[in-house]
């Protein structure tokens, strides 16, 4: 039966107590990805030579821009192997974003799966183990992969579109009043945010659905596609309780480090130390918040098939 969107919110919440340790799967994703995409630009630092990159970058206001335009044409090969390293390595960055997406979707939606009430205790949900997150990882990888390249077209289709439709109001407003065309700027922007959320919570649903048992991408985007419209108002208002949870994080953590810059700026391991921990606690809060939302959704689309709770 469908859920409401406070019904798929506790169901969400349970799911996470249940399977608690995937916030720590969430978190090594993180980690894992943020390396292997720093290291992604390790080719093109040596192709173009550290130290000329740091003077070039940090004169970039001042010629350095036009310094580092010219180093790109003269590298030539070497710089070519550059980027295309530089990508295989983006790639295999975002295969193992995918492999841990698939790994966390699927334990939650079979944890979901194995609710029988609305009322049920969070220990029905539980489905965490090592062999049920690689089964899942190892399923569900490639399918993630094609269905975030679909929305990564998507996205850029919609920004190309937004884009032709601002250049073109500019050309035939070219001439009238600048308060005009600031509108017709902030108006595009606002609509391209609206765009791109909207695409944001479709995909998050349509890899609800992969996890769910709906086989294809395609149908997948078409299936969740459909929930977001059919649901529209839940679907909204899990969102903005997300977008209210992440604000609320924000401001817990930033004075706190802010605190540390003024308190401990003049002892430098202390400060490290202190920023590495509180660091390491927004960290696993946004896991916290990033599996919430990902199970919430599973909770969703599952109960618009009928199976869930």
């Amino acid at each position: 039966m469908s859920l409401s969107a406070v019904d798929s919110i506790q169901h969400g919440l349970l799911n996470l107590r249940a399977n608690w340790q995937l916030v720590v799967v969430q978190f090594l994703q993180t980690l894992v990805v943020t390396v292997v995409s720093i290291l992604g630009l390790v080719p093109i630092v040596f192709a173009l030579g550290f130290t000329f990159l740091r003077g070039a970058l940090e004169r970039f206001d001042s010629g350095g821009g036009t310094e580092l335009l010219e180093r790109l044409l003269e590298a030539g090969v070497p710089l070519i192997v550059a980027f295309l390293a530089t990508t295989l390595i983006w790639t295999i960055a975002f295969v193992v974003y995918c492999y841990f997406q698939g790994g966390i979707f699927g334990v939650l939606a079979v944890g979901e799966r194995q609710t029988r009430s609305g009322s049920a205790r969070w220990q029905s949900y539980r489905a965490f183990s090592h062999t049920a997150l690689f089964e899942s990882a190892e399923r569900l990888t490639w399918p993630i992969f094609w269905l975030v390249n679909l929305f990564l077209i998507i996205g850029l289709a919609a920004l190309t579109a937004t884009a032709l439709v601002f250049a073109g109001f500019v050309v035939l407003l070219g001439q009238g009043h600048e308060a005009v065309q600031i509108g017709i700027g902030c108006l595009a922007l606002l609509l391209l945010a609206l765009v791109m959320v909207f695409l944001s919570v479709w995909m998050q649903l349509a890899l609800a659905e992969l996890a769910s048992g709906t086989r294809g991408v395609l149908a997948a985007a078409k299936t969740a596609l459909a929930t977001a419209g059919r649901r529209l108002p839940a679907v909204a208002l899990l969102f903005l309780l997300l977008f209210v949870a992440s604000i609320v994080m924000a401001i817990v953590f930033m004075p706190v480090s802010m605190v540390l810059e003024f308190g401990l700026r003049d002892q430098m391991g202390a400060y490290l130390t202190a920023q590495a921990l509180v660091s390491l606690a927004q960290w696993l809060v946004s896991g916290m918040l990033t599996v919430a939302w990902s199970a919430t959704c599973v909770a969703l689309v599952t109960g618009e098939h009928g199976v869930a709770a």
